[in-house]
């Protein structure tokens, strides 16, 4: 399984130079720890969270102005990224740690460059 949501995430960040990374993966990352942390005992849910999610996806939409594929994007990629969620933090699976902390990195470094997320926690 964690080697599914590699190919994947990693796969879609090595190949999209557009809007849709990394603002729309950023994004879909935060839609799914959000979306994580509602069934998680692990997590506690956090408002913020769905927020960051939001401003990441105007960035997205901002930057592409391809409203249609941008949230298309988003929405193939929530479920994975919940399911990355639920492979680090329950299952305590290394590959997945990985590229959750490789997308924080990359989340966080892109936020710092835009009037949308610049504010985020």
């Amino acid at each position: 399984m964690a080697l599914a949501l590699a190919t994947v995430a990693v796969g879609s960040m090595a190949t999209a130079q557009d809007a849709l990374h990394p603002a729309a993966q950023c994004a879909a990352f935060w839609y799914g720890y959000s979306d994580y942390a509602k069934v998680s005992a692990y997590l506690d849910t956090d408002p913020s969270d769905a927020q960051a999610a939001e401003a990441f996806r105007k960035v997205a939409l901002r930057l592409a102005e391809r409203d249609a594929e941008v949230d298309s994007y988003i929405a193939a990629q929530r479920p994975l990224m919940t399911r990355l969620m639920e492979s680090y933090i329950y299952g305590g699976d290394t590959q997945s740690r990985d590229i959750f902390e490789r997308l924080s990195a990359i989340c966080e470094d892109f936020a710092e460059r835009h009037p949308e997320t610049r504010d985020l926690k």
